[in-house]
């Protein structure tokens, strides 16, 4: 899962490495925008009992049924257990920016407009794409920085700096003759709170002030500006999602204010704190629980906030399926060349509607009778209703929430539907458990030749019968088996 809000973590050396972090959000606040913050909180608890209930076994899966560690409870429940009251802190390692969070983050340093984001996605069109983990990209363990990453972030910085230089509310003084290094102390502080997301300590004042002053000694005022600027965005303490904490609690140290800002934004939007969490931060009104349930309301009803798709692509797939779903044209004849976005509109259409309404819940995502569709995707589909090229509800009898959508069944074979991809995504991505890899030199392809008489169903359970088959195969079959009313496309 990605990083979820907190508010705690062990006590630990001031190396930003290795921290641990509290779930800092009650039941009541999935009432938040419907569900979306609800949602990030049961699978972080989800992970937690899971991670306790699968040790010692290989890949950390678990057993399903009766043993399953969360013992049949429903969404509500998992809220208001324990694992979730009680401070159970999980890793808080030192986080890169993700690709997204670096490109949003930019875009909203700079002044979000059209002219900024099209300066920012052509500066970062080369970036390397992050290691997906789990389907998600922002896994702080894999978010290293290559060569070829540093060169990324050297020649991105180096596009920005006019638009910087142009920017009063970066810059917010004009160089007097005379006054060239004042103007130039008031730039590394303003540009510097924002650049780090938090004021600069002394040490970094005059540190950045004598990268302006040498700079200005050797060039210009302009060129003072625009070194000091790169130097900024050139540090860890911009790349990254640096925490060293605040008040030690117990066994545990609190973020401070600006850190919670940080976790608050990020998590939303993907992206820096607004002035209105830095005014938070600096009053120091993010401590208590309503205190940041205040923010968290105010930034889910934030344009902003459309960002938290971003997650539900990655969780779901959405973003990936234009490379997943591929099928053999003679026996899939006439598909529509279209449907692929298509069916990540619907998906992100229904999404959005949950994530819109007051009273929506992870419920109406799991089991709503309806989805969004357009006339060309309510043919594909068979649905009446339709009729322009707008994404309207539709009821869709025999169909219950996102899992039945075709986005998610898409990951089949070409030629047929696959039992246990379908089961695996639900085991991995929904239920938040691991399955291990095939051994070594197993042929993976299941016989589906006609002479055998039998259908994938049966195939599998005689797969089943191998020992060392049947140990992951137990955990994703009899899911992926619930979903073959559904056809491959």
């Amino acid at each position: 899962m990605p990083d979820t809000l907190r508010d705690a973590r062990p006590r630990a050396p001031r190396a930003a490495s290795k921290r641990s972090v509290k779930l800092g959000l009650d039941s009541r606040i999935a009432k938040l925008s419907g569900f979306a913050v609800a949602l990030l909180a049961i699978g972080a608890c989800t992970a937690q009992l899971n991670g306790d209930a699968s040790k010692g076994h290989p890949g950390g899966a678990t057993s399903s049924g009766s043993n399953s560690p969360l013992g049949g409870m429903t969404p509500e429940q998992v809220l208001a257990s324990a694992m979730c009251k009680s401070p159970q802190p999980g890793r808080a390692p030192l986080r890169r920016m993700s690709n997204t969070e670096y490109r949003n983050t930019v875009t909203d340093l700079l002044g979000d407009s059209a002219a900024t984001e099209s300066l920012v996605a052509s500066a970062t069109q080369t970036f390397p794409s992050e290691t997906v983990s789990l389907g998600f990209r922002n896994n702080a363990d894999y978010l290293g920085v290559s060569d070829l990453v540093a060169q990324g972030y050297l020649d991105a910085s180096t596009q920005f700096l006019d638009a910087i230089v142009a920017n009063q509310n970066l810059l917010p003084c004009s160089a007097t003759t005379g006054g060239e290094l004042d103007c130039g102390n008031t730039f590394v502080q303003t540009f510097g709170k924002l650049a780090f997301r938090r004021p600069l300590s002394d040490s970094e004042v005059t540190q950045y002030a004598a990268i302006f002053s040498k700079a200005l000694a050797a060039y210009d005022f302009d060129t003072a500006v625009r070194t000091t600027a790169l130097a900024f965005l050139q540090s860890p303490n911009f790349l990254y999602r640096v925490e060293y904490g605040a008040a030690q609690s117990g066994a545990y140290t609190q973020p401070s204010q600006y850190e919670m800002a940080n976790r608050l934004s990020y998590l939303f939007w993907q992206s820096m704190p607004d002035q209105a969490l830095f005014d938070a931060a600096a009053a120091n009104q993010l401590s208590m629980p309503d205190q940041i349930k205040t923010q968290a309301r105010r930034m889910l009803a934030d344009p902003k906030a459309s960002r938290l798709l971003e997650y539900f692509d990655e969780w779901l797939g959405t973003d990936t399926l234009s490379t997943a779903f591929v099928r053999d044209p003679t026996i899939y004849p006439n598909l529509d060349p279209n449907l692929v976005p298509l069916l990540q509109q619907e998906t992100r259409s229904f999404v959005s509607d949950v994530l819109a309404r007051p009273d929506g819940s992870l419920i109406d995502l799991l089991t709503a009778p309806y989805t969004f569709a357009n006339a060309e995707l309510a043919k594909h589909y068979g649905f009446s209703g339709p009729t322009g090229t707008d994404f309207v509800r539709v009821d869709t009898p025999g169909r219950a929430g996102v899992l039945t959508q075709a986005m998610l069944l898409a990951r089949d074979k070409a030629t047929r539907t696959s039992i246990v991809r379908r089961g695996l995504k639900i085991r991995l991505d929904v239920l938040c458990e691991k399955v291990n890899a095939p051994p070594p030199n197993v042929n993976v392809n299941l016989d589906t030749s006609d002479a055998t008489g039998m259908t994938q169903r049966q195939r599998l359970e005689q797969h089943r019968q191998n020992a060392s088959c049947a140990a992951c195969h137990d955990l994703m079959d009899p899911i992926g088996v619930v979903f073959e009313g559904f056809d491959a496309v």
